[in-house]
């Protein structure tokens, strides 16, 4: 038994390094695009070249990596959330992600590059099964998440965010792909409507926020 005591350290502390690594790139990514090196991520993460090609073969494998995180990331966001209903929770959600394909370029390019890649380790049908479940389940959503409805409601975030990348998107886009995402599952046109510009109220209110406690901080830095 005390045998196994250095290897569950030394996994913890490779764990710590490929994160210290991926949220690094995130912030890189952020800043230079797709555009940068694994010289800019190594000097942001303050480690070796060696140590990044320990954990990441490519640039490829490493994006890959950076976009799973950045998903993970926003579904435990919103997993914190005290939303209850699940058709106002998959408004929210869908309407969270679109949000973030507008306004950040680089990322709906990498996430949009990551589902559509065969084998990705990014499958945004994870994320939403268990909600459309329980949604099922409790009467709330009329249709169940089998297979093509997962593959259809899955489609219409993806085209969106394709939209918005190659500048076809029209405004109010991310309303309607919510609103349409919520009829595929069975809410009756009215309600979905009023569902996803509820979401899109609830996703401005809580940017504002961020942006306000990122102000705040700012402040007190300067102070």
């Amino acid at each position: 038994m005390p045998e196994s005591v250095p290897r569950t350290r030394g996994y913890k502390k490779k764990e710590r390094t490929r994160r210290q690594l991926v949220e690094a790139g995130a912030r890189v990514l952020a800043e230079k695009g797709e555009g940068f090196s694994v010289s800019d991520v190594v000097a942001e993460a303050a480690v070796s070249n060696g140590t990044f090609y320990n954990y990441f073969p490519d640039r490829d494998v490493f994006i890959d990596a950076v976009a799973e995180h950045s998903a993970l990331s926003l579904a435990a966001a919103l997993a914190q959330e005290p939303i209850r209903d699940p058709a106002e929770r998959f408004a929210v959600a869908t309407m969270e992600m679109l949000r973030m394909a507008r306004t950040d370029d680089t990322w709906a390019r990498v996430m949009l590059r990551l589902v559509s890649r065969p084998g990705s380790g990014l499958d945004l049908s994870r994320y939403l099964r268990e909600d459309l479940e329980e949604g099922h389940a409790e009467g709330r959503f009329s249709v169940g998440p089998d297979d093509a409805v997962l593959d259809q409601v899955v489609g219409l975030t993806v085209m969106t965010m394709r939209r918005f990348v190659d500048g076809r998107a029209r405004p109010g886009a991310e309303r309607d792909a919510v609103a349409r995402g919520l009829e595929a599952l069975g809410v009756e046109s009215a309600e979905a409507q009023a569902l996803a510009v509820a979401a899109a109220a609830w996703v401005d209110r809580r940017s504002a926020g961020a942006d306000s406690e990122d102000d705040r901080g700012d402040g007190g830095d300067r102070a």
